[in-house]
């Protein structure tokens, strides 16, 4: 039985090509060639994402690196920050360990606001049955004592795409920082740091950009690096020496991703995940979580009335041979928004080597397994689009 891998998002399967080789070569790399890949890997970085100059390229060992350390060097006793209420364990267990939630009794360290957001995941920016426009909903959980606005740009839960850009340009009104993780988004969606005036991007290397998440990082505006060290922000976060093998895989993505050429890369992606919702909104028992076919990356989850999520996992792997992820993902606080806490979702993280095969395979599979089970009624075949 071939494996089918759809879970892109936790580990990439395959990897772009001639990535694995890469990494395996740096080996016999001397400094100076690590260097000069690493350079030219920055350059890469800051024009995918439109950013400030390659010298603001920042790398760490994988992107929860990179956000653990961009909060606990950013902020400090007494300063309050708004976080939408889609971000990752990663935001939220740094936040917590020098801060905690407002309005929770506790006092001192630096407390954060969750942005509501809805039972898709998209930021409530407005409410139009309370009579608001604009940026209402948020404006009221401003305090004297704000300081930065942080947004998960996708989630790795549901797939949707949040308003990065709309919350930046309220940020900006108010002079606050901005700060977006686009680990989920880089190389499926178009980013454009410059343009909306982010302050902090953080990314992995893993997902959309055909490599490695055991490399991440952050690109920082002008503003940013003055705050996060200047002149020494990459002696001050950056390891010493380099993951080489990160680094080369990293450089090699970048020439799949130009040979392959970005559009073809992401539209594959969001083909399948396009397939596998017009086909799997008809089966009965089977609940997609978050938005539709637009306003998300080829990330999707669901819950399902015949099977509990990590049983359907491997069941999924052991008879069919389609590899997935259940659980939590690392996002507690993105289920409670949801409403998939605790019992967690079955994900689906599609790219451009999933086939249009390996879909239909899934939900023939998932409709199958609600033909067998006795706690979905009037189920006969398998409906079509």
């Amino acid at each position: 039985m071939d494996t089918i891998y759809m879970n892109q998002l936790a580990s990439l399967v395959p990897k772009g090509e001639g990535v694995e080789e890469a990494m395996a070569a740096a080996a016999g790399m001397d400094i100076s060639e690590i260097q000069k890949m690493a350079d030219e890997t920055r350059a890469e970085l800051n024009k995918l994402f439109h950013g400030p100059g390659a010298e603001s390229v920042v790398f760490t060992p994988g992107v929860g690196a990179a956000l653990d350390a961009v909060i606990r060097a950013l902020f400090k006793d007494g300063d309050h920050v708004l976080i939408s209420s889609m971000e990752s364990d990663d935001v939220m267990n740094a936040l917590n360990d020098i801060g905690h939630e407002a309005d929770n009794g506790v006092s001192g360290g630096v407390e954060y606001t969750r942005m509501p957001c809805n039972e898709k995941g998209q930021l409530v920016l407005f409410d139009p049955l309370k009579g608001e426009k604009g940026f209402d909903a948020v404006e009221k959980l401003l305090r004297p004592n704000t300081k930065a606005v942080i947004v998960n740009h996708a989630s790795e839960v549901s797939g949707t795409i949040l308003q990065a850009k709309e919350i930046a340009e309220f940020a900006r009104r108010h002079g606050l920082l901005v700060i977006v993780n686009v680990a989920q988004t880089a190389g499926c969606v178009p980013i454009f740091m410059n343009i909306w005036g982010v302050d902090v991007m953080t990314f992995s290397g893993g997902y959309g950009l055909y490599a490695t998440e055991k490399i991440g990082g952050f690109v920082a505006s002008e503003r940013a690096a003055a705050l996060l060290g200047g002149a020494d922000m990459r002696k001050k976060f950056e390891q010493d020496p380099l993951d080489a093998a990160s680094i080369a895989g990293l450089h090699r993505a970048f020439r799949f991703i130009e040979e392959k050429t970005l559009h073809t890369l992401s539209s594959m992606g969001r083909q399948r995940v396009e397939q596998f919702i017009r086909k799997i909104q008809h089966v009965n028992g089977v609940h997609i979580i978050g938005p539709g076919y637009k306003d998300r990356i080829p990330v999707i989850s669901i819950q399902t009335d015949f099977m509990e999520e990590t049983e359907l996992e491997e069941t999924l792997k052991n008879e069919y041979g389609i590899v997935i992820q259940s659980g939590l993902h690392h996002a507690q606080e993105a289920h409670k928004t949801l409403g998939t806490y605790p019992r967690g979702t079955a994900r689906f993280s599609f790219n451009y080597f999933n086939t249009e095969e390996e879909v239909e395979k899934l939900t023939q599979a998932l409709w199958q397994l609600t033909v067998r089970s006795d706690k979905v009624s009037d189920v006969k075949r398998m409906p079509k689009e």
